[in-house]
């Protein structure tokens, strides 16, 4: 590429056809920051955040991060126990990778594509001098276990599992250039397209919370606790825990993600030194000089197009001397009067060893992308500036823009201690779209609905909390519908899940917002089911339907053509007009006329399930009342469309035809109810509930039956009827229209049916009977029978449609006195309410339960939000001693620390006395760190895997001298089910040959000592 003009914007990418891979998102954590924006903060202030300017005298300390011994180990799913023994780079990687992916806008499970994973650590120290020298978790949890988490083998690919990531997860390990080679592999994969998204980055963490370090004269560390890079007299580095991840992306597939670019790499080179250097551990300015070059040919840059250099910067006097001089080789070669300005992170922060290279790339990403070129911070005790070894070199001590003449453009080298050197040069990228209104893929204004979700009831409360402070705060001009569309789009849906319908009009949105947020962060919300089902109640005739539909259809045009469609299909079939049915006002004698209702509540209950289909909610069972079961027997396809339309006219028709009669609702049971209607004309006609039973017969018997219930005691409301529905007077209709259905072709239902004519699941040969659709029209509905017949199907969520609220109000009562955990949800209001306002607070209410309803719009580029809050919790085994010459010093412990053992144990093992189901609950203990086991916790649920399992097992076996298989394990998963099984294996145990057993081992064992 060509040097830059005068007349090119240096602020915006040199081509952007040019650039091919994009930083979507970092995260970073570092000596005095845990995050890019504190960090970055503190670069410009020119902050040194290492013990010794910190906490002058304190001696030779390390650098060292915050919850280097915290994880939150529920989200990803581990056991207490096994988080404790996972060596503290890979946990604080996967917390990173986590808030890299925030910041990105890219929740993994939903990405297009492939994610890869390329990630390097420090050394396994926690693994050697703690994990290994506890005896107890050793035996707990076994070798293999404790290799996965702790070997760098296992360092990607453990990175992958916790975070569903199915692209390359490659560990790479190349001392100091570690995490920056890693992001140079990860360009590679991208550009090869062996993955569409790459994570990529580094950690060391050292294992104590003052970790000291020793002085060597002539060996790399510091003697002052101050690493000095550049300056004269700079002797030693500060060895430092740190991490740091990126994600990246092909520039060219961001269009349409939501994810915006926050600078873009150009290209990147990797090489080695070779022999041709004094040792293994001596740089080469040769080696370094090529890498530079290297890099910029694959970017297509000169030298003078580049700004800024993130060195490697050491501190060291030989190192110091070596980068300089292939520095002054290579970027020396620039047009008179151009400078160039190096940068040092080390002297802010130490060296950071396996994470050093990523973390100069963030600092160089945040420079580029804010415009500001930062400072080398000057220290009490500096030296004077050593020579930069070209006059166009410069080492500013004070942040300042960046020069509207100067390119913004970057390189960050890193090179390991062994000789792999990388560079990576970068720019600011292109200025971002203008954001837009967010429409669906159709076009059309989408529900919008605020979620928030975590993996604990805690989390999803804090969430909440962070979400409101953020609004009044950063979020003050941001609009709802970007935040909204960021929180449905660009985040994970966990379990713990809150939601909230809001109002169109964007004041009215925001208001509500932060209101609904207050509940939210004192209550949290529900859990949601992994594959939730739904189950939808459709109401019968005696609900008010004036307006029905009319709130829905002037919001939503699919579910108003429904509406048209059908009513045309029931004018077709010889029935009444219902074209403006949701019109007709109260009172409008047409809504108390049942040929005309039934029709109207046929339309109005396919059209909602319709819509709800629309809304990705598929119902795995109904239940209709009345001439609901008709409209779910259309839905399910036991008549087709026409017929199912031809035989609701006629059953209207014939029902309105019946001799006039009325209907009474009396607070009472079946059983009473028929001991009061005894010798009068009167039927017991629906059970809606155990003291809410209709009766039904000609208006004078029912009057008769009143006064009976009157002088019981007992309330009896007259219904708005004219005609004894489900009753004796029905057997003529029943008969005729038995006789009608006899003539459609009827088919066995695609959905589960649950008729109130029976109280039970419908079955195949009752759905294609056509007796059975007479009886259903005369014989009383047993509505209450068929509601525990439905909560037997377990559903999760019970939705009702249009004013199904008197139904649902039972299927309540129902959930609630058979404990059942039911979500039941009325999606349309009632008379005189919103009901598009009602149907967007159940779609809220359902994605709580588990469901996916569509949600907002994708935002135009995705809005930083607050980081999950994870938990603090503290997962750590102590080592037995310090290493040798260091000073022991215990990890501090957190406030409010769950009741979780510090090694990640429970219990003590149960003595020789001690019962079998003692043993095993004490072996479950250790093994996943839980205390407070119940019997009804299984081991899968638990966390235990296969591997985890087979080492259960064995130590079962050796504590009790039993021969539990591994199958009895997967049969019997839970404690109480594993502890019976191993009792009844101990019960047929020969305890007296096992003792003679172990008395001829134990002789045998004498004559050989």
């Amino acid at each position: 590429m060509s040097e830059y003009s005068r007349d090119e914007d240096p602020g915006t990418a040199p081509e952007e056809g040019d650039v091919d891979v994009a930083v979507v998102g970092m995260s970073l954590r570092v000596p005095g920051s845990a995050d890019p924006r504190a960090f970055w903060t503190a670069i410009t202030d020119g902050v040194v955040s290492l013990p010794a300017a910190t906490a002058p005298g304190a001696g030779l300390r390390a650098g060292q991060l915050d919850r280097f011994d915290r994880f939150d180990a529920e989200l990803f799913g581990m056991p207490p126990a096994q988080a404790a023994a996972t060596d503290p780079q890979h946990r604080v990687l996967s917390e990173l990778a986590w808030e890299a992916l925030e910041d990105a806008g890219i929740d993994p499970e939903r990405a297009e594509g492939r994610v890869g994973v390329f990630v390097g650590c420090g050394s396994e120290t926690y693994y050697r001098d703690h994990v290994l020298k506890d005896e107890r978790t050793v035996h707990a949890l076994g070798a293999e276990q404790l290799a996965l988490g702790n070997s760098r083998d296992f360092l990607a690919t453990g990175l992958a599992y916790r975070l569903g990531l199915t692209g390359p997860a490659i560990t790479v390990q190349t001392a100091c250039s570690t995490s920056l080679v890693a992001v140079h592999q990860a360009i590679r994969s991208l550009l090869t397209h062996e993955c569409d998204i790459a994570i990529a980055g580094g950690a060391t963490v050292h294992p104590e919370a003052e970790q000291g370090y020793a002085f060597t004269e002539g060996g790399i560390t510091s003697p002052d606790g101050r690493c000095r890079a550049f300056t004269e007299g700079a002797s030693g580095t500060v060895p430092s825990s740190g991490a740091g991840l990126v994600v990246l992306r092909r520039a060219a597939d961001l269009p349409g993600t939501g994810e915006s670019a926050r600078a873009h790499l150009l290209g990147s080179a990797v090489n080695n030194d070779g022999s041709a250097r004094m040792s293994l551990t001596a740089p080469s300015p040769r080696g370094q000089a090529e890498v530079l070059r290297e890099a910029l040919d694959v970017a297509g840059l000169t030298p003078g197009d580049v700004g800024y250099v993130e060195t490697h910067g050491t501190g060291t006097a030989l190192g110091d001397q070596v980068e300089l001089a292939a520095l002054a080789e290579v970027y020396g070669q620039r047009p008179a009067g151009s400078v160039l300005t190096l940068g040092a992170v080390k002297a802010n922060i130490g060296h950071c060893d396996s994470a050093a290279g990523v973390i100069g790339l963030i600092k160089a990403v945040l420079a580029v992308e804010a415009g500001v070129l930062p400072p080398t911070p000057a220290q009490p005790g500096d030296g004077p500036d050593a020579p930069l070894g070209h006059a166009s070199f410069e080492l500013p001590r004070a942040a300042r823009p960046w020069p509207a003449d100067r390119p913004r453009t970057a390189g960050v080298s890193s090179f390991g201690l062994g000789g792999t050197n990388c560079h990576v040069l970068l720019s600011a990228p292109p200025r971002a779209e203008e954001d837009r209104a967010g429409e669906d893929r159709a076009g059309r204004r989408a529900p919008d609905l605020a979620v928030l979700s975590a993996a604990t009831p805690e989390a999803l409360r804090d969430r909440a909390r962070d979400l409101a402070a953020w609004l009044d705060a950063e979020g003050a001009e941001i609009p709802v519908s970007a935040i909204t569309g960021t929180l449905w789009h660009h985040r994970r849906a966990l379990p713990q899940r809150w939601a909230a319908a809001l109002p169109a009009d964007p004041a009215e949105a925001r208001a509500r917002l932060r209101a609904q947020l207050a509940p939210a962060a004192r209550d949290g919300g529900r859990r949601a089911a992994a594959e939730p089902s739904l189950a939808v109640v459709l109401p019968g005739q005696g609900v008010d339907l004036a307006g029905a539909g009319a709130g829905l259809a002037a919001g939503d045009e699919h579910f108003a053509a429904d509406l048209a469609d059908l009513a045309a299909e029931v004018r077709r079939a010889g029935g009444p007009d219902l074209a403006d049915a949701r019109s007709w006002p109260a009172g409008d004698p047409r809504l108390a006329d049942t040929a005309v209702v039934q029709p109207l509540l046929f339309v109005l209950g396919l059209a909602g399930l319709r819509q709800a289909e629309r809304h990705g909610l598929t119902p795995g069972a109904l239940l209709g009342h009345s001439v609901g079961e008709l409209t779910a027997a259309a839905h399910a396809g036991v008549f087709s469309l026409p017929d199912a339309v031809a035989a609701i006219v006629r059953r209207g028709r014939l029902m309105a035809g019946a001799e006039p009669g009325a209907m009474t609702a009396v607070r009472a049971g079946e059983d009473t109810a028929v001991r009061l209607a005894a010798g009068l004309e009167v039927d017991v006609c629906v059970l809606n509930g155990p003291d809410n039973t209709v009766c039904g017969g000609p208006e004078e018997a029912l009057a008769a039956f009143e006064e009976r219930c009157a002088e019981a005691g007992i309330r009896a409301t007259r219904l708005p009827v004219t005609r004894a529905h489900h009753s004796r007077s029905m057997a003529r209709p029943a008969r005729e229209f038995e006789a009608f259905v006899a003539t459609l072709p009827l088919s066995k239902p695609a959905v589960p049916i649950v008729s109130g004519l029976t109280g039970k699941p419908l079955t195949g040969d009752q759905a294609v009977d056509p007796a059975h659709w007479g009886r259903q029209l005369s014989n009383p509905v047993r509505f209450t029978d068929a509601v525990t017949a439905l909560l037997e199907t377990a559903p999760d969520t019970v939705l009702g449609l249009h004013r199904a609220h008197a139904a649902t109000a039972e299927v309540r009562r129902a959930a609630l006195a058979a404990r059942r955990e039911v979500l039941v949800v009325d999606a349309s209001g009632r008379q005189g309410s919103d009901e598009a306002d009602a149907w967007r607070d159940a779609l809220a209410a359902l994605w709580t339960a588990g469901h996916t309803p569509p949600g907002p719009a994708r935002p135009v580029r995705a809005v930083t939000l607050p980081p999950y809050p994870f938990a603090d919790h503290r997962h750590w085994i102590a080592a037995p001693t310090a290493p040798a010459g260091l000073p022991a010093v215990a990890p501090p412990e957190a406030p409010e620390a769950p009741a979780t053992p510090e090694s990640g144990t429970g219990a003590e093992p149960p003595g020789d006395e001690a019962s079998t189901a003692a043993a095993v609950r004490g072996i479950w203990q250790d093994a996943f760190g839980v205390a407070a086991l119940r019997p009804e916790d299984n081991f899968f649920d638990l966390g235990g895997t296969s591997l985890h399992a087979a080492h259960l097992v064995s130590v079962v076996n050796d504590a009790l001298l039993v021969e539990v298989r591994l199958q009895d394990l997967y049969e019997n998963s839970s404690l109480a089910g594993f502890t019976a099984r191993a009792e009844e294996l101990a019960a047929q145990r020969d305890d007296e040959a096992l003792l003679g057993l172990l008395e001829e081992i134990e002789n045998e064992n004498g004559r050989h000592a």
